[in-house]
Order: structure tokens, then sequence, then C-alpha cells
């Protein structure tokens, strides 16, 4: 079987340039699967793990639009071979493919794929991905990214912005060179080197400084979202993003002769957010990208369709006792997660660490499906610095009489007291005061509550994760990148916005809230479809009645006529 395997392997396009060494190695993982006419093989909007090669048998491939309407694509024999960008990237399905007839696959698994790669790294290269397999592959990974997120365009500004802003500097730069050359000329002296280099020394590092900002600031597409990272070098960083089902509409836009001639324009990514828009300045090919973003919610969206087609069709042959064939082939199960078992304290012993707790809050807090986030320790100085500040000068100048005049002791402490019983719980009031200001994200909504200390009042506003459309958080400046502290701003649609301020990792709170909102939007459309689902059978259930009751009426009742008596 092995020698089989290889020689269908070597005719399949992305193994074609393997060597027999390497493609013996991939065949060893290569399993054989059957199925018989009607199956379905893998579906569209499923997420994909598996690249199939036709051994026998035919194929059918369908594609749902994002209109909902299904149509043939393509027909699959002997030989034939598809599942390359699930292979390579684990992307959702773009179609349905069902077996006409019984049919011998060879598939090919992912996971094990991935990590006979990792094994044999070179192995990568000799790959013959398409063209925009290989774009997704080999694309920056970024620390945010979804486990299923693939980027699929990831870009700076059109470098002919950089090289407008280089003008001026370069231009002081060689000044300052051509003087300083003509000077040495004339003097033959060091000095005229030693000025020119101290000079040269601010354009060069002006120009090293655009340089650095134009790589800092990206503009990203996936299949999930577009994302504008803006970062001043070593300074403030902003990240914007909108997934893309809340895409509304893009205004692309090209002023002027240069960027006609360089192929660069503005993309505003609008949503139903109040405030701003997602905006990409002066991106190379803003047809290209905008074409890339529109297709990408494209698929969105035919997914989307696709899994309630397929919902509805598993509804039905449930509903009419059809046995339904074939699945997506499974990768390796996760390894069983070991019970932890929790050693329980007396409440007499943990009291103590419960006063520290006070004390020391956690930042980043999680029970259940709640996460609760409290502002930065940085933003701690701005509500207890007075009164921190009074203590500090009310101790020291007591301090300062004792060891001065010690027969003032006693009139010392008392005056001390008396002060403390103001300051102090004044002190307390401010902490508990920052304390209490929590931002809160749960399964289905998002929170911001504002109490007064001690309970005395609270100001809770609340949002459906379903409005949210964009998520954009800030860092700022140098400070703000050393501690990780920062802003997420949150815009929704019709609630307004919230902002969570100088909260831990704003990186990943922001990732988190996504993600949240991800999960959210997919459990209402399976909801949405269940409900619609349940009313499509109720509709069969009764038409299946009426249809019985039609071919097989009740039989009549005998009617008995009384005769008449004599």
């Amino acid at each position: 079987m092995a020698s089989d395997v290889v020689k269908q392997l070597k005719q399949v396009p992305l193994f074609a340039e393997l060597s027999r060494d390497e493609l013996k190695a991939v065949a060893e993982l290569v399993e054989r699967a059957q199925y018989g006419a009607g199956s379905e093989i893998c579906r569209q909007g499923q997420l994909g793990l598996t690249a199939y090669i036709v051994e026998s048998g035919e194929l059918r491939v369908l594609h749902v639009d994002p209109q909902g309407v299904q149509q043939k694509v393509a027909r699959l024999g002997p030989g034939d071979y598809f599942g390359e960008t699930s292979l390579l990237l684990g992307e959702p399905r773009d179609a349905t493919v069902e077996a006409v007839q019984d049919v011998t696959l060879l598939y090919l698994n992912k996971y094990e794929f991935d990590r006979l790669l990792s094994q044999r790294p070179a192995m990568l290269k000799s790959l013959q991905m398409r063209s925009d397999v290989a774009r997704k592959r080999f694309a920056k990974h970024y620390r945010w990214q979804e486990k299923d997120e693939v980027v699929v365009i990831s870009t700076h500004r059109h470098d002919a912005i950089l090289y407008r802003n280089l003008v001026f500097p370069v231009f002081v730069l060689a000044m300052v060179l051509v003087s300083s050359a003509v000077w040495y000329q004339r003097s033959q002296s060091t000095l005229p080197l030693i000025v020119g280099g101290l000079l040269s020394l601010m354009p060069i590092l002006f120009i090293g400084y655009l340089v650095w900002d134009h790589q800092d600031d990206i503009y990203i597409v996936t299949n999930k979202r577009v994302v504008l990272r803006e970062q001043v070098p070593l300074g403030r960083q902003t990240r914007v993003e909108a997934p893309l089902r809340t895409v509304q509409d893009i205004q692309e836009s090209q002023e002027g002769l240069w960027a006609q001639v360089w192929n660069y324009g503005d993309l505003i990514i609008e949503t139903a957010g109040e405030r701003a828009h997602v905006a990409f300045r002066a991106v190379p090919d803003p047809e290209g990208v905008r074409d890339a973003i529109f297709e990408q919610i494209r698929r969105v969206q035919a997914g989307v369709r696709a899994e309630e087609r397929a919902a509805i069709r598993d509804a039905l042959e449930r509903h009419f006792g059809i046995q339904a064939e074939g699945e997506e082939a499974a990768g390796p199960p996760s390894a069983p997660k070991k019970a932890r078992s929790r050693l329980v304290l007396p409440r007499w012993v943990t009291l103590p660490f419960r006063g520290l707790g006070y004390l020391l809050p956690s930042l980043w807090q999680e029970q259940g499906d709640t996460i609760t986030w409290r502002k930065h320790w940085i933003a701690l100085p701005k509500f207890i610095a007075l009164p921190s500040l009074l203590i500090l000068v009310t101790t020291t100048i007591a301090v300062f009489l004792v060891w001065q005049i010690p027969a003032s002791l006693g009139g010392v402490l008392v005056s001390y007291v008396v002060v403390s019983i103001f300051l102090f719980p004044w002190w307390l009031w401010q902490f508990d005061d920052w304390r209490n200001d929590i931002y809160q994200v749960t399964a289905t909504r998002i929170i911001d509550v504002e109490r007064l200390p001690f309970y005395l009042r609270e100001d809770r506003r609340e949002a459906s994760l379903g409005v949210i459309q964009n998520i954009s958080l800030e860092i700022p400046g140098f400070l703000g990148r050393l501690l990780n502290y920062g802003s997420v701003a949150i815009e929704t649609a019709g609630a307004g916005p919230f902002t969570f301020d100088y909260v831990k990792d704003p990186r990943r709170v922001q990732a988190e809230i996504f993600r949240r909102v991800e999960a959210f939007q997919r459990r209402q459309r399976l909801e949405a479809a269940e409900r619609h689902r349940n009313e499509l059978l109720d509709w069969f259930s009764v038409y299946d009645q009426v249809r019985s009751d039609t071919l097989h009426p009740p039989s009549a009742s005998p009617t008995i006529q009384a005769s008449s008596m004599p």
C-alpha cells in the first residue's frame, strides 16, 4: 500500500516536488476511508482539518452563496484532491463535498502533518502551495489571533508615503555632508569632519524614526476581523478592530496624482459604532484590499447560511428517520484533564489573608463565566495621593516634635490621634473608591460598574455582546508599555461607548472581549436556527397529518334510521 500511496501523492500538485524520502514520510500518515453513495465527506462552514485524495468513485462539490442558494460547482473523480486550505491553514470549509457513488478516499490529518513539518522544516519549502494559501501560511502570526483565525492581508502604509516624508531629512543630511566635504577640502583639518558628523546625527536619527514609525503602523485583514494597529516608536500604541459581521460599508478614496501613480489610497471601514470607524490610510492597492475584505465577509455569510441549511437537513433526516453517513476525519483526542484536589483551610486561618486580599485585590479575576477587571495600580496614586501626603506630613511632624521635645509626647499623641481620625478614614475612602470601580464581561454582556465607597451608591451600565461593533485599545506611551496598562474602548450600536480605563494587559482584555463576542454571536445564530428548524418541523408534522387525513379519511359512522312504529 505504501508504494501505491507514494505514487498517488506524487500526482498531487502540492506534493509534486517532494523527495522520495519525504513522500514516504507523508505516506505513513495517510489513511484510507470508504464512504457510501450520498455520504457527506465534509460540510461548508465547518472547521477543516483534513485533505483528501480520491482513489475511486465520484464526488460532487456544493457551495452555498451568501443568499442561501446552493450550487453544484464541481465533480471530483479518481486522482483529484481537495482540502489543501484545511490541511495547511485549518480554515473553515468553503464547500460541501458529497459522494455521488461509493468512494474510497485517502486522507491526511492536519495535526499529524504539522507534526511532520515541525520535524522536517525543509519540507515546507518544497510544498507547491497555491499562491493564496502560501500568502496566508507565511503571514506573520499575532498573539491576539484565535486558533482558527488566519491572516489574509498584513500591510503597511504605501512606501511612497515614506519616500515623501524622507525627502526633507535626506535633503538636510545631503546638505550637511556636502558642506562638510567642501569645508574639509578647503581647510584640510579634522574639524569639518567632526562638525559634519555631529550635525548629520540629527537628520539620521529623524530618518530612522520615520522608517520605524512607518513599519509600526499595520493594517490587518483576517477571516474574522479587520485590525488597525498604530504605534509611536517607544510611545503610545493603539489598536482598533471590528468583526467582519459588523462591517456595513467601505469607502475608498484616492486623492491626488501621486496616489494615482503609486496606487494607494484610504479605506474607511464603516460600522454601526457611534464614534470612530476603522480607517486604513494610504494603503497599497486599496481596491484589492477592499475586495479582499468583502470576499471574507461573503465567506463568513456563506458559511453561516451553509450551516443553517445543513442543520435543517439534519433535523429533517432525524424527523423522517433518514440515517446520514460520513463525517469529518477527527484530529487526535485531547489529553484528559486531571482533577486537581483543593486544600480547604479553616476560616480562622484564611481570615488574615482575606484582609490582605482587600488591600491587594486581583486586577484580573475569573469566576465561572464572568471576568472582572480592576484599574491598574498606576491609577491608585490619583485617588490616594492627597490623603497619603497629609498622613506622611502629619506623621513626620509628630515624630519630629517628640524627638525634639520629649515632654510634649502626650499632647502630640493626642493631636496625632485626633488628626488621624479624619485622615485614615479619608485614605480608606479613596482606596475603596479605586477598588470598587470594576469592569466585567460575562457570556452575554459587558458591564461597567462605578461604586461609591462602602456601597453607598452604584452606577451600573450594561450592554449585550451582540451590539458590540468596534473594540480598540490605547497604551499611553512608554510607561504604559513598560507597566502593561492602558484603556480599552468598546463601541456599541445604540448603547453608547464603554471605556475600560487603566486595565492591566489591555491586549489580553481586547482579545478576551472579542472571543466572547464571537462565541455569543455563534450561540445566537445556533439558537435562532434551532427555533427556525423547530418551526419547520411543526409545519411538516401538520403537513403529514393533513396528508394522512386526506389519503385515509376516517370512515363514516353508521346512521341508524328509526322505523316508524306500528
